[in-house]
């Protein structure tokens, strides 16, 4: 028997992940260990398999399961077997005695080839030459981690549990607020706060100031007031968070954001509602980036948007901030937008990464 660590495309539907476990016992797999991963082919799933004899019939098998067709398979070894959760806290403890040995703890926690301390644009350029690879790491301004690997690409999960890593042995600058203030690209200045209960009178106007399209490519239907399942659902924290936007010095909100937890591990899904005379004029992405500031700070690691093709004005966001796109069925019309959550923070600001350095990144238009 022989130990090996493998990765597939997983189609995000019922019985899926099943099918995959069938192939790999009908050729006399034993699966030892298992963890999700988000990134741009969708589901990916990190089998550790023993397997007797060769290998390559049990993962041609797997193939014909994955909906990309692509498997990779590396040789693991028994020291790799256990919880990621439990080596990940074991590796923050020994990181709060040698802080300096980031990069070695980073390449144990990706079990990667190689990881060294770095300048952050010198890394930027290593790092191009060699797509999915590597990985920089930023730690502060000036200086990251640049993590390498041959076998097979970072996925957003462990770009993600990188950076959870970093912050969790880095000097506290306490939680994101709530409630704040960012810049469009016009310059103007707009208010955030967590929608309350008080707000109702307020954010039912709202509703019926929007057009009745404005209204459906955020309901998909027609929705001209705001019901009090509704309120309930914006206000509840167990279901996520919701901004009310509001024009510095202004009381009546022009915008709506969402942030809401979804079923899928370490994804959260965004939706926004503007008012029609603010559109276009960068409300839209400076809250959307926020709402990324806070699933950051939720350490998730992927948000997603479910919207039209109609909807230009969404799927324009979202792709500037680097989000893949997904039609969901060719005559439906509905596409999924996924946006990898450390790699938005890191295009609008490669230096920026924890708190009060990320609260920069809201002033950017």
């Amino acid at each position: 028997m022989s130990l090996w660590r493998i990765r597939t495309a997983v189609e995000d539907r019922p019985g899926s992940l099943a099918r995959v476990v069938d192939a790999l016992a009908g050729h006399g797999g034993n699966i030892v260990g298992l963890s999700l991963h988000t990134d741009v082919s969708g589901v990916v799933d990190e089998l550790v398999v023993d397997l007797p004899g060769d290998h390559g019939p049990a993962l041609r098998a797997v193939a014909e399961h994955s909906p990309t067709g692509t498997v990779t398979a590396v040789p693991a070894h028994r020291r790799e077997v256990g919880d990621d959760v439990t080596r990940a806290l074991l590796l923050t403890e020994r990181l709060r005695s040698h802080p300096n040995r980031l990069p070695d703890a980073l390449a144990e926690l990706l079990l990667a080839d190689e990881a060294h301390w770095t300048n952050l644009t010198r890394a930027r350029d290593d790092g191009e030459s060699a797509p999915g690879t590597a990985m920089l790491v930023p730690v502060g301004p000036l200086r990251g981690v640049l993590v390498h690997r041959a076998s097979h690409p970072f996925t957003w999960t462990e770009t993600s549990r990188a950076d959870a890593l970093v912050r969790s042995v880095m000097p506290s600058t306490g939680p994101v607020p709530a409630d704040r203030t960012v810049r469009t690209a016009e310059g103007v200045e707009l208010s955030l706060r967590q929608v309350r209960e008080s707000d109702a009178p307020a954010l039912s106007a709202l509703h019926r100031r929007c057009s009745a399209e404005t209204v459906r490519n955020r309901y998909f239907a027609g929705v001209k007031e705001l019901s009090p399942h509704m309120l309930r659902v914006f206000c509840d924290s167990e279901r996520g968070l919701t901004l009310a936007v509001r024009p510095r010095g202004e009381e009546e909100p022009v915008a709506l954001g969402h942030l809401m937890y979804t079923l899928d591990p370490g994804v959260g899904e965004i939706a926004l509602l503007v008012e029609d005379p603010w559109q276009r004029r960068g409300v839209g992405s400076a809250l959307t980036r926020a709402l990324t500031l806070t699933a950051a700070d939720w350490g998730l690691a992927e948000v997603r948007a479910e919207t039209t093709l109609a909807n230009t004005g969404m799927m324009r966001i979202m792709r500037r901030l680097g989000a893949s796109v997904r039609t969901q069925g060719t005559a439906s019309g509905y596409v999924q937008t996924r946006l990898p959550v450390a790699g938005a923070l890191r295009a609008a600001g490669r230096e920026a990464r924890r708190g009060g350095q990320l609260a920069r990144l809201m002033g950017h238009g």
